[in-house]
């Protein structure tokens, strides 16, 4: 009985040392994820894609969704670290989210192109109409200060933030984000709706003096596509105030008519020549 009672607390302590040893070790194999407020959270990486990172805590099974803008950086359990987003600095923090700072300056964002057409690369369409709306802007509007696109697009990879985000993102944050005052969004729906011909005929007459005329006719075709499409713009200011939004379809059809459409709804922005 005595032997008992003395082996006891080498008994307990031996639990508590192995206990002690397996927690240690579970938590040794667990993944960190800081977030870009600092805090920390320990679990299972288990997939990460440009939007965002699946994660599950230590002890379930459940597994989450955080937004890739959300996350600074993961230190998996092997020790690897992978920087997620980077910090901005807290210059840059303070600089950029000054009111005084940010008037009077505005950016375009890259359009979202939605369209059925396979052979067409959405995202250098989205930045080809991004550059001719802020050229559109600066020649229309000239007291605003419009941020160059490409700095613009610059500011975003940084951030981490894709075209595809871009909507997930409250218009304010953006602001603050990219340091201007508005920010316009805009997409462009386009569909190729088919084929259509037209043709046309032509009827001379060839006579000569004093003899019969005869009619000589000739006709010709040609094939072109058809498209149904359609602009949207629409300018949020650093508050998170819509000041503007409007769709229109383009004058003429075509994968590239969209500049006079671009042009007509500038001017009828609020700071516009035409606005009423």
């Amino acid at each position: 009985m005595k032997n008992l009672l003395n082996s006891t607390p080498i008994s307990i302590l031996s639990f508590l040392i192995l206990f002690l040893s397996f927690s240690a070790t579970a938590q040794n194999n667990s993944d960190t994820v800081i977030m870009m407020d600092g805090k920390e959270r320990k679990g299972k990486v288990t997939a990460i894609n440009d939007n965002e990172i699946t994660f599950i805590y230590t002890g379930e099974t459940l597994e989450y969704k955080i937004n890739r803008v959300k996350v600074n950086k993961i230190i998996f359990a092997s020790g690897r670290t992978q920087l997620i987003s980077e910090k901005s600095t807290k210059q840059n923090t303070q600089s950029t989210s000054n009111l005084a700072i940010r008037k009077g300056k505005m950016a375009v964002l890259p359009f979202k192109v939605i369209t059925n057409m396979p052979s067409v690369d959405k995202e250098a369409v989205g930045r080809q109409i991004q550059t001719d709306c802020s050229n559109t802007i600066k020649k229309d509007a000239p007291m605003i200060e419009v941020i160059d696109p490409r700095i613009v697009n610059a500011t975003l990879a940084k951030n981490n933030i894709s075209v595809n985000q871009l909507e997930t993102i409250l218009p304010s944050e953006l602001a603050i984000t990219l340091g201007v005052e508005h920010v316009v969004f805009g997409s462009y729906d386009v569909e190729n709706t088919g084929t259509r011909t037209s043709g046309s005929t032509v009827t001379s007459y060839k006579s000569k003096k004093n003899r019969k005329g005869t009619a000589i006719s000739s006709g010709s075709s040609y094939t072109s596509d058809t498209y149904d499409s359609k602009i949207t713009m629409d300018i949020y200011n650093d508050k998170g105030s819509n000041i503007y939004s409007v769709s229109r379809k383009p004058f003429m059809a075509g994968l590239d008519k969209y500049h006079s459409t671009i042009k007509y709804l500038v001017k009828r922005a609020p700071f516009g020549s035409k606005h009423k």
